[in-house]
C-alpha cells in the first residue's frame, strides 16, 4: 500500500514532466530523489536522471539500459533478477507494479569500491502529452535507510532495556516492548503522550528536573540513575539515558530514551554498604560508619559553630553473662539495650554500636554555647545510664545490667581534633567512669590523657620487668581474739628502676589486662610457698594467704601449676590459703567449682575474698568446700557509726556461723573496730593497719613470729 505523501509526489513529478521542455525535463528528474527512467512501451530508455545513471557501471546506451543494470534476487547468493523479462512479463498489462526488495550493484567512484544496494522498483503506466503515446516510469528507490530503522525496530523490540523515539515535537512514536512493560503503559497510551509527560508522571530524578533539560538542550544528552514508579505498589531503580537528534541545522528531529532497569544492582548495593556500615546483630551503624560520621561533623562544624558530643556506652559485667548463659541471651540483651539507646537519640543523631557491649552516639550539632551544650550532652548520657539501669527478661531469665558512659564535647572550630581523638577521648572517659565502679556517668578531663600514658609506659615496664630485681613479698598479719599472729596475707610490691614504688592498685589491674598477671602470680605462688615452708618448720602453724587473680585461675593449666610448685617447693598446702574472689564464680561456673575441689583435695584452704561485695547469690556456699569468709573493708571503715554496714556486717557473720566457716576482717585501722568486730564472734581474725602495716618477710618475722616454746 502506498503512502498518501508518495501519490502526491508522482502526481506532480508527472504533471511537471508534460508540461515541461527537454531541458526542463532533465533538471525535474535529476532533482528527484529517487533514482528515475522513463521507457517507451517498447523498453527503451526515453530518460534518465542523475540518481538512476549511478546506478550503471558506464554511461547508458539507448538500447543497453538493462545491461547495464545488475539486480539480483538475493544479496548472499546474487542470484541474476532479470528486469526486462520482468517489464514483459508481469507489467505491460499493469497500471502500475512494485518489485521484491532487490539488491543492485553499484559502483563507488570516489572510493573505487562497489556495494550491493537494497532497492524496490516501481513501475507506472503514464500517458505522455509529449510523445502523445503511453511510456513507462521507472523508480529505484533506495531501501537502505528502511532496512536500517526495521533493523533498529527489531533490535528495540529484541533489547531488555527500555526504549523511545519521539517525532521532532517530543511525542513519543516508538516505544518497545520493555518499555511499555517497565512503565506499564500500553503503546496506543505512549504515543499519546510526550516524553516530558512521561516523565513528571512516573520518574524521580536525584537531581533538579531543570539542570537534566538544560544539559540535555545544550549539549544532546543526559544520563543519571532516577526512580521510577510506574503504581503506588510498583517502583524500579533505573539509569535513563536521553539523547536529542538534530539536523545540521540544529533543528530537533528525534529524542530518544533508554532506560535500564537496576534495581538488583540498587539492592545489591544496598546490601554491601549494610555489610560495611552497619551492624548485622543490632541494625545499628558501626565503628565505620561512625568514624564516617564524625569526618563529616569535623569537616562541616566551622560552618555551624556548633558544639557536638561523643557518648561511650560499655555495659558493666556483660562478659560474665556471656560466659555463664551464654552468647544467645548475650545477643538477645544486646538487642534490647539497643532499642532503648535509640529511643531516646534524635533523628539527627547516630547511634552505633562499636564492638561486643560497647555502644555510642554520636550527637551532630547541639548548642553554640559551650556550656548549654555540655549540658544537653551530659542530659542524654544520664538518660541512657538511667534507662539502661534494669532489669531484662530473656528466655524465662530476669537479668540486671548497668552501664559506665564516657562523654565527649567538642567544637573542630576552637580545637584541633580528629575522629581518631574524640573517639580516644570518650573512651578514656567511659574507662573511667567503669574503673569508678560503674553504672556511671564520667566526662573527659585532659588529666585522663596522663593517666593513660602512665597506664601504657606502666603496661611497657611490667613487660620487660625482671621479677627477682624489681618485685618484692610484703605480709600483713592476721591476729586472733588474744593478738596472736595466725598468719598473714601475701601483698606485693613493685620496685621500678624509674617509675619508683608503684602501688598494687594501678599495677595491678595492668597486668591483668596485659595479662602479665599470670606471670607474676606463679613468680608470687613460688616465692610464697617457698616461705610459708620455711615459716612452718621453724614456727609452727602460720598460714600464708595468697591472692588469686580471676585471670590466672581461668587459665587451664592452673591446677596443673600449683600441682607442680607443691612439688618443687615441697611445702605442705594446709598451710597455704588461696584466695578468690566472688568473680572467678561468674565465669564456667562448674569448671571453677571442679578446680577449687580439685585444689580443696591436694590440701589447700580456699577463702572466698571481698565478701558481700561481687556475685549476689550465695547459691555457690552450698557447693564450695571453701573455708573461709573475707569481709571487706569497706564494710569495716565506717562501723560502728555506720548501721547499715553495721547491719551487713552481722549478717555476713551469721552466715559464716552457719556454714561453720572461718572469718577474716580487713581493714580494722581503730580500737573501735577492733572491739565491734570481736563482739560480734571471739573466734574473728582481724587484718589490717591497727595491728600491722604490710612489711618484707624479714621484718614480719621480727616483729610478729616467735619461736615455739619447748619444755627444756
Amino acid at each position: 500500500m502506498q503512502s498518501p505523501q508518495f501519490d502526491t509526489d508522482m502526481t506532480t513529478l508527472i504533471e511537471q514532466l508534460n508540461h515541461a521542455h527537454d531541458l526542463q525535463k532533465q533538471q525535474i528528474a535529476d532533482s528527484f530523489h529517487d533514482g528515475l527512467i522513463l521507457l517507451s512501451l517498447n523498453l527503451k530508455p526515453l530518460l534518465i536522471n542523475q540518481k538512476a545513471q549511478d546506478y550503471f557501471k558506464a554511461n547508458p546506451g539507448t538500447n543497453s539500459v538493462f545491461e547495464k543494470l545488475e539486480v539480483y534476487r538475493q544479496k548472499r547468493d546474487r542470484v541474476i533478477f532479470n528486469l526486462e523479462h520482468w517489464l514483459k512479463e508481469n507489467i505491460l498489462n499493469k497500471e502500475t507494479n512494485t518489485s521484491p526488495l532487490l539488491w543492485i550493484k553499484c559502483d563507488d567512484k570516489q572510493n573505487r569500491q562497489s556495494s550491493l544496494v537494497p532497492i524496490l522498483i516501481k513501475v507506472h503506466k503514464i500517458q505522455s502529452t509529449e510523445y502523445k503515446t503511453e511510456s513507462l516510469l521507472i523508480l529505484i528507490q533506495d531501501q537502505s535507510l528502511q532496512i536500517q530503522a526495521e533493523a533498529q525496530i527489531r533490535l528495540m523490540e529484541a533489547s531488555y532495556a527500555g526504549q523511545f523515539i519521539t517525532d521532532a515535537h517530543g511525542y513519543i512514536t516508538q516505544p518497545n516492548y520493555a518499555f511499555s512493560a517497565y512503565t506499564g503503559l500500553k503503546p496506543e497510551h505512549l504515543q499519546r503522550m510526550t516524553y516530558i509527560d512521561w516523565l513528571n508522571k512516573q520518574v524521580v530524578f536525584k537531581v533538579p528536573f531543570n539542570s537534566v533539560m538544560e544539559a540535555l538542550l545544550e549539549e544532546g544528552c543526559w544520563s543519571g540513575e532516577v526512580q521510577l514508579t510506574p503504581s503506588k505498589n510498583c517502583q524500579y531503580h533505573a539509569v535513563l539515558s536521553l539523547s536529542m537528534l538534530t539536523d545540521k541545522n540544529r533543528n530537533i528531529e528525534h529524542f530518544i530514551g533508554i532506560l535500564q532497569d537496576i534495581t538488583d544492582i540498587h539492592e545489591a548495593r544496598s546490601e554491601i554498604e549494610r555489610l560495611a556500615y552497619y551492624d548485622n546483630l543490632t541494625g545499628l551503624a558501626n565503628r565505620t560508619l561512625l568514624n564516617n560520621q564524625l569526618v563529616s561533623t569535623l569537616n562541616n562544624q566551622p560552618k555551624s559553630q556548633c558544639y557536638s558530643g561523643l557518648i561511650l556506652i560499655d555495659l558493666d559485667s556483660f562478659k560474665m553473662i556471656n560466659d555463664t548463659l551464654g552468647h544467645a541471651i548475650g545477643d538477645q540483651l544486646l538487642i534490647l539495650v539497643s532499642q532503648k539507646i535509640s529511643k531516646l537519640a534524635s533523628e539527627n543523631d547516630l547511634v552505633s554500636r562499636l564492638d561486643g557491649d560497647e555502644f555510642a552516639v554520636l550527637i551532630k550539632e547541639s548548642s553554640q554555647d559551650a556550656e548549654e551544650a555540655k549540658t544537653q550532652i551530659l542530659s542524654l548520657a544520664h538518660k541512657i545510664r538511667e534507662i539502661l539501669d534494669d532489669r531484662y527478661s530473656i528466655k524465662n531469665r530476669s537479668l540486671h545490667i548497668t552501664a559506665s558512659t564516657g562523654v565527649y564535647v567538642f567544637n573542630k572550630a576552637l580545637e584541633t581534633e580528629n575522629s581518631d581523638q574524640i573517639i580516644r577521648h570518650a573512651n578514656l572517659a567511659m574507662h573511667e567512669a567503669k574503673n569508678l565502679g560503674g553504672n556511671q556517668v564520667f566526662v573527659f578531663e585532659d588529666k585522663l590523657c596522663d593517666v593513660a600514658k602512665q597506664r601504657l609506659e606502666m603496661l611497657q615496664a611490667l613487660n620487660h620487668s625482671e621479677l627477682d630485681d624489681e618485685f618484692q613479698l610484703y605480709f600483713q598479719a592476721q591476729v586472733d581474739n588474744q593478738d596472736n599472729t595466725i598468719g598473714a596475707e601475701v601483698l606485693l610490691r613493685w620496685f621500678h628502676p624509674t617509675l619508683g614504688l608503684v602501688p598494687p592498685g594501678q599495677f595491678i589491674p595492668v597486668a591483668e589486662e596485659g595479662r602479665q598477671i599470670i606471670k607474676i602470680g606463679l613468680w608470687v605462688m613460688h616465692k610464697a610457698f617457698l616461705q610459708a615452708k620455711a615459716w612452718n618448720e621453724k614456727y609452727g602453724n602460720i598460714q600464708i594467704s595468697i591472692n588469686i587473680s580471676p585471670i590466672q585461675f581461668h587459665e587451664q593449666s592452673f591446677a596443673e601449676l600449683v600441682i607442680g610448685l607443691v612439688k618443687f617447693t615441697r611445702v605442705n598446702p594446709s598451710y597455704i590459703t588461696l584466695e578468690l574472689t566472688e568473680s572467678v564464680l561468674i565465669r564456667n561456673t562448674d569448671l571453677a567449682l571442679q578446680k577449687i575441689q580439685h585444689l580443696v583435695s591436694l590440701g589447700f584452704n580456699i577463702s572466698i575474698d571481698d565478701f558481700g561485695t561481687g556475685y549476689s547469690s550465695l547459691s555457690y556456699l552450698q557447693k564450695l568446700p571453701i573455708h573461709e569468709l573475707k569481709i571487706d573493708q569497706s564494710f569495716i571503715r565506717h562501723i560502728p557509726e555506720n548501721p547499715d554496714d553495721i547491719a551487713i556486717v552481722e549478717s555476713i557473720v551469721r552466715l559464716a556461723q552457719t556454714k561453720n566457716l572461718g572469718i577474716v576482717a580487713e581493714g580494722v585501722e581503730t580500737q573501735e573496730q577492733a572491739d565491734f568486730i570481736r563482739q560480734q564472734h571471739n573466734k574473728i581474725l582481724i587484718q589490717g593497719y591497727f595491728y600491722s602495716k604490710p612489711c618484707p618477710a624479714y621484718e614480719f618475722e621480727q616483729n610478729f613470729l616467735t619461736l615455739p616454746k619447748t619444755n627444756d
